[in-house]
């Protein structure tokens, strides 16, 4: 991009030219740098053809001497200076974003109307078609700019008449004579307006269908769009690098189009890099280039020299760090808002911070953790990358972006408040507790079976023992919690919750929460039931080893005791975990018993009496057979129905039956529930059977299903197959085998006899038939057949209602049998869970599984610890008002405090004071209770101060605040401001709070609504999500805003009073767009790439603002925000320094005494530097995501530059502050406690 944009023209500021040629041309003064733009692009538009290729051919003698000219770019030698054979006439207008390129376009029109408009049409060559010539100019901008063209139209020239071009009238609405619209377009307006969407639907207007041989002539002609039939005296593109590919539909229209004069008008031409310049080329008619783009990549590849002689020629761009001495702009601040995390944001960003350091292998500071540690591997790179990231829109607010709104259980539902966060933070970190707990329990078991198991060992139950009946003292202590917040949780009634209730009801909004404490209360069940019953067992094998214990002895009696207890125990538990299977089981199984008492749904079929007919004895002899049938298959059914419920009401094992559970009652069901299955699939095939005989629907799947599964058991029953080749899905293969058979010996009959259904169709076809005969006994045969078809009816419609009554029994069976099948299945795994660690004993101690047990205990232990302390801070923080009531005190040294600590039993210190303590007695000062490093959770109480600070140029006579470090001014470009202003801003009142920043934005809008009425803010955040979860806040605060990208939203920010801000993203395209009704720009995240924040800047700060604006960036201080925030500053003030050096030089050349705006250069040549060193895409993250890229040599100072310099600063300053803190501590241990 630095080639364009080192190439392009800059006027010299001493050219002489005619300013009174522009006296009173706009009702608007140019500022002299514009008027030397507009005296450029009239040269480029004059009569002296201007050439379209220069400096291509070069003069050259051959080998004998003669004159010839070489063009190295295309390969031509020529012995003649080839004539050119086309003009370029126009270039390309690149000034920099806000220097008025729509102002100098808008002068260049009223300046040069065309002269004389030759009568009739006219050949244009390009296209080589014949034209009406027009006077207009055409302006073709994005749809977003049309209303923004009128207005500075109506503004700046209001003596031009404009005209908006729409496009081809489709569907109802009428279309005017095409020759009124071409004397409209070419005679009676000075600019027509239309957009690239109105280009890209007019393509196939414009370009010439393909040649078709056709059998008969088009009786309709195609219609042509208006403007390719007119030769334009000026076609601007404005936003032009949107034709940067030359080939979209839009780019095609627009380089069709006939005109004179060309101009190419944008900002930022590269979108890329310089291949985007081709398009710009093509609509331009830049030959070569137009005609072939290999031309093109040639120049790059191999003639870059001839690149600044063509854009020196056709380009011009001023900066305005150039032009600045010539500008009259209203002054702009930029100020840095420092806002702390509330302490439920600090927790949750601390977390995460935690999570991060961990899956990259790195300390809190950015140290390796492993010597081995690559910071050039992709992976490491791109999970730096990515966390990068989600802390970035954590800062922002806890659910922006889709890993942070997973991580809150939230997925796109509505936004959460903070006090909604620290909820679902307390909720995942009790289900994480729960979940270490087992893993500790289960860990501890595993060491009690290893121990219980060492053959060499007569102890061992003994030493087992002891860890069962601990664990099972923990385990009942975690039932009794899960009882408790089960208890505690009320249904949607008020009512509280029945342990024991099922919970499905889903119009209950606390069903889930309700289902995960059930679970939980479940979960800890199973593992006191473990406990019991492998403690009852460890009695046993004590009780019966004859070395420990003597047969009848008083220690047996009381072992025997204790064993029993502690089964009985373990039984009731058991009957418990399986009350709401057994009890829905039990359920279902009563509903059968009803069915079983009710009558049979199929009511007994009568055959038809003949009644002596002759025509209808048919019907009657059909029937029979059909009937028959009929009553087979309903006997049948009755039969397998019968069994089905037989199988289905057989008693679930229970120990209060009389029936002692084996272990095996699971495999014992599968072999019920195979036979079960086939004949509920029997049941089901022979009921769709009985339909087919009735109606004559046929069940296609359920055939195939059926005739499927036949072959595969006849497979499995032939002694010659080979098992590995059986099916398994296949039940009871010999009772499928005669089921099936029994059921396909009926099916084979149904061609045979036909349905119910037909019989009727056939009686009403034979009624027809006698009644069109009309015989002697057609009265009485009618009457027959239609008493047979009244009878034949009455059994269609008895059987219809018992199928779907049976229907709903198969239903019903279904249900039944998987409820059973899950009883069973639980009683099978808490069977599983108590079963023998080992078959056999071990010969001798299995030291290595025993060693990796109790690390995994210790290692669960640990975090279970943690995990407590932490839900205890998050609980205080609920009581707490989410932390919002001020400053800490420790107790010991009785100071405030940020960083600090809380104890598990809930006691707060800070951090100096503990160490010392601790460092002479494990327990807590207040209550004693002992602690270790577990048992202490970090906790940050950082006091709510709003920082702001506001850019000064450096060097420049701008006073330092009273009492500023000089040294510290001159690294830096920001000073304070005023305090009380962030004090107003902070006591604003909102209804319910989001966030920090969130909540600071929007005090911050109040306040601009309260103390500057009317003023208007632009919001620019690189994250769309943001603003999507800004939006929700704002409506919430009672802000107005408007949403670039939808509908109407700038015009709605520039004309209605009730909006108060446009929420503008990096992704959704602001080219061109001027919002000078705009004083405050809110930058939401610091960015490393300034260009991304300056695109947003310049929309308000540009040519036409009236009055003194602001740029307020907001970060977190301490954060990856801060440390992005340093990396941009300290390279912009290199860029700055730069220079500044280099001005000097210049200066110094020139004069002892630097100019007074030497900064002010400095910095707007800076930002100039950062707009072209890149295209705005190239700094983007591609995809919806959004945010800025992040260089891999960035990545480790974003995320640990401000966590690496904390530290060092804080070990400075807690140097003098510890020998303070431990005097303290000190004496009050001195003194015995507190």
């Amino acid at each position: 991009p630095q080639d364009f944009y080192e190439s392009v023209h800059v006027p010299d500021k001493n050219l002489l030219i005619d300013e009174g040629r522009f006296d009173g041309v706009l009702d608007t003064q140019l500022y002299p740098f514009q008027q030397r733009a507009v005296t450029w692009m009239l040269k480029r538009e004059s009569s002296s053809l201007q050439p379209a290729s220069p400096g291509f051919y070069k003069s050259a003698l051959d080998m004998y001497g003669a004159q010839c000219w070489i063009n190295h770019l295309q390969g031509i030698v020529s012995r003649e200076l080839p004539r050119e054979q086309s003009t370029l006439s126009g270039g390309i207008l690149a000034e920099e974003m806000g220097l008025g390129k729509t102002v100098e376009l808008l002068a260049l029109v009223s300046t040069n109307p065309r002269p004389v408009l030759p009568p009739g049409k006219i050949h244009d060559a390009p296209s080589g078609t014949s034209v009406l010539p027009s006077r207009s100019t055409l302006i073709v901008t994005p749809t977003s700019l049309t209303s923004q063209w009128r207005a500075e139209l109506a503004r700046h020239a209001p003596h031009l008449s404009v005209f908006q071009y729409e496009g081809i009238p489709t569907g109802s609405n009428v279309a005017p004579p095409e020759e009124d619209t071409l004397r409209v377009l070419s005679q009676d307006y000075d600019v027509v307006i239309t957009t690239y969407n109105v280009l890209s639907k007019e393509v196939h207007f414009t370009e010439d269908p393909p040649d078709r041989n056709m059998r008969k002539a088009r009786k309709f002609e195609r219609k042509r769009s208006p403007l390719v039939q007119l030769q334009w005296w000026r076609i601007c593109l404005d936003e032009a690098q949107l034709v940067e590919s030359g080939v979209t539909s839009a780019a095609r229209v627009a380089c069709r189009l006939p005109r004179l004069n060309s101009w190419a008008v944008s900002g930022t031409p590269l979108r890329k890099d310089v291949q985007d310049l081709l398009g710009l080329l093509i609509f331009l008619r830049y030959k070569p280039f137009s005609d072939d783009g290999k031309v093109w990549s040639h120049l790059l590849t191999n003639h870059r020299h001839l690149f600044r002689g063509i854009f020196s020629e056709i380009a011009l761009r001023h900066t305005k760090a150039r032009i600045r001495d010539e500008l009259r702009l209203p002054p702009q601040k930029r100020v840095v808002v420092t806002v702390p995390f509330s302490v439920v944001e600090q927790q949750n960003y601390t977390t995460l911070f935690n999570q991060m350091c961990e899956e990259a292998g790195l300390t809190h500071n950015g140290a390796p953790l492993a010597g081995e540690w690559d910071p050039n591997n992709p992976a490491t790179i791109e999970t730096m990358r990515s966390w990068l990231i989600r802390l970035r829109q954590t800062c922002l607010h806890p659910q922006v972006g889709g890993r942070n709104r997973k991580a809150l259980g939230r997925g796109k539902n509505p936004l959460r408040t903070v006090a909604e966060v620290l909820e679902v933070m307390i909720e995942q970190n009790e289900t994480n507790l729960r979940t270490e707990e087992r893993n500790m329990l289960a860990s501890r078991l595993l060491r009690a079976h290893i121990l219980g198991n060492n053959r060499q060992d007569e102890h061992r139950a003994e030493k087992a023992l002891e860890i069962y009946r601990s664990a099972a003292t923990a385990s009942e202590q975690m039932v009794l919690d899960a009882r408790k917040k089960l208890a505690n949780i009320k249904n949607a009634n008020g009512e509280l919750a029945d342990i024991d209730s099922d919970g499905d009801d889903p119009s209950s909004e606390s069903t889930p929460q309700l289902g995960g404490l059930r679970n939980g209360l479940r979960t800890a069940l199973q593992l006191q039931h473990q406990c019991l019953f492998f403690a009852a067992t460890a009695y046993f094998q004590i009780k019966t080893n004859e070395t420990l214990t003597k047969a009848d002895s008083e220690a047996f009696k009381q072992l025997e005791a204790q064993e029993v207890s502690f089964y009985e125990s373990a039984k009731i538990i058991r009957k418990e975990i399986l009350k709401g299977v057994h009890r829905k089981a039990e359920e279902l199984m009563h509903r059968i018993e009803a069915l079983n008492s009710k009558p049979s749904l199929f009511t007994k079929i009568r055959d038809l009496r003949s009644f002596g007919g002759i025509e209808s004895r048919r019907i009657v002899e059909k029937s029979d057979e059909l009937f028959d049938v009929i009553r087979e298959s309903v006997d049948i059914i009755k039969e397998w129905r019968a069994k089905i419920a037989e199988y289905l009401l057989r008693p679930l094992v229970d120990e209060d039956d009389g029936m002692a559970t084996t272990g095996d009652e699971y495999e014992d069901s599968t072999k019920s529930q195979d036979e079960l299955y086939v004949y509920i699939d029997a049941f089901k095939a022979i009921h769709a059977d009985l339909n087919t005989f009735i109606t004559g629907e046929t069940a296609t799947l359920i055939d195939y299903e059926a005739s499927t599964n036949l072959k595969k058991a006849r497979w499995i029953l032939n002694p010659e197959t080979d098992p590995q080749t059986h099916d398994q899905g296949i039940h009871a293969p010999e009772l499928l085998v005669r089921l099936f058979e029994r059921r396909q010996q009926i099916r084979e009959r149904q061609k045979e006899v036909g349905s119910v259904r037909a019989l009727i169709q056939q009686a009403r076809a034979l009624e027809t038939s006698i009644e069109w005969n009309n015989t002697g006994r057609s009265v009485a045969e009618v009457a027959i057949v239609k008493q047979h078809m009244a009878d034949l009816q009455a059994v269609h419609s008895a059987y219809t209602k018992a199928l779907t009554a049976l229907e709903k029994d198969n239903e019903l069976f279904r249900v039944t049998q998987n409820q059973r099948l899950e009883f069973y299945r639980q009683l099978q795994e808490l069977s599983d869970d108590v079963s023998p660690y080992k078959g056999e004993l071990d010969d001798t101690l299995d030291q290595q599984a025993l060693g990796a047990a109790m690390f995994r205990e210790d290692e669960a232990s640990g975090t279970v610890a943690q995990l407590k302390t932490k839900n205890r801070f998050l609980l205080t923080l609920r009581d707490d008002n989410a932390g919002q009531s001020g400053p800490r005190t420790c107790i010991i040294c009785t100071s405030t405090f940020e960083q600090g600590v809380l104890t598990v039993c809930g006691h707060q210190f800070c951090k100096e004071c503990l160490s010392h303590w601790l460092a002479q007695r494990r327990n807590c000062p207040m209550c004693k209770r002992n602690l270790t490093n577990n048992d202490i959770h970090n906790i940050t109480f950082k006091p709510r101060d709003i920082r702001a600070q506001e850019e000064v140029h450096v060097g420049s006579s701008t006073q330092q605040s009273p009492g500023a470090n000089a040294s510290a001014v001159s690294s830096s470009i920001y000073s304070d401001v005023d305090s009380a202003l962030l004090e107003e801003i902070k006591s604003i009142d909102l209804p319910v709070s989001y966030g920090s920043k969130i909540d600071t934005l929007g005090r911050h809008l109040l306040w601009i609504r309260e103390h500057d009425p009317g003023a208007k803010s632009v919001v620019f955040s690189t994250y769309r999500d943001f603003l999507d979860t800004l939006g929700t806040a704002l409506h919430e605060f009672k802000i107005g805003y408007a949403r670039l990208g939808k509908k109407g939203a700038v015009e709605k920010f520039r004309n209605d009073a009730s909006i108060d801000c446009l929420l503008l993203d990096a992704k959704t395209d602001s080219s061109g767009l001027t919002l000078v009704n705009a004083t405050h720009v809110f930058i939401c995240e610091p960015l490393i790439q300034t260009a991304v924040e300056l695109q947003a800047i310049a929309r308000v700060h540009r040519i036409g603002q009236t009055r003194a604006t602001t740029a307020w960036m907001y970060l977190i201080n301490d954060t990856v925000e801060e440390a992005i925030y340093e990396i941009s500053v300290a390279r912009r003030l290199a860029h700055v320094q730069s220079r500044q050096q280099r001005n000097r030089r210049g200066e110094t050349s020139r004069s002892t005494t630097p100019a007074p705006q030497l900064a002010e250069h400095a910095i707007d040549a800076a930002n100039s530097d950062e707009l072209q060193s890149a295209p705005l895409s190239k700094l983007l993250v591609a995809g919806k995501s959004g945010g800025e890229v992040v260089k891999n040599d960035d990545l480790w100072q974003c995320l640990f530059g401000k966590a690496d310099q904390t530290e060092r600063n804080a070990l400075a300053g807690q140097t003098v502050d510890r020998h303070l803190r431990a005097s303290a501590a000190e004496d009050r241990a001195a003194g015995g406690g507190l």
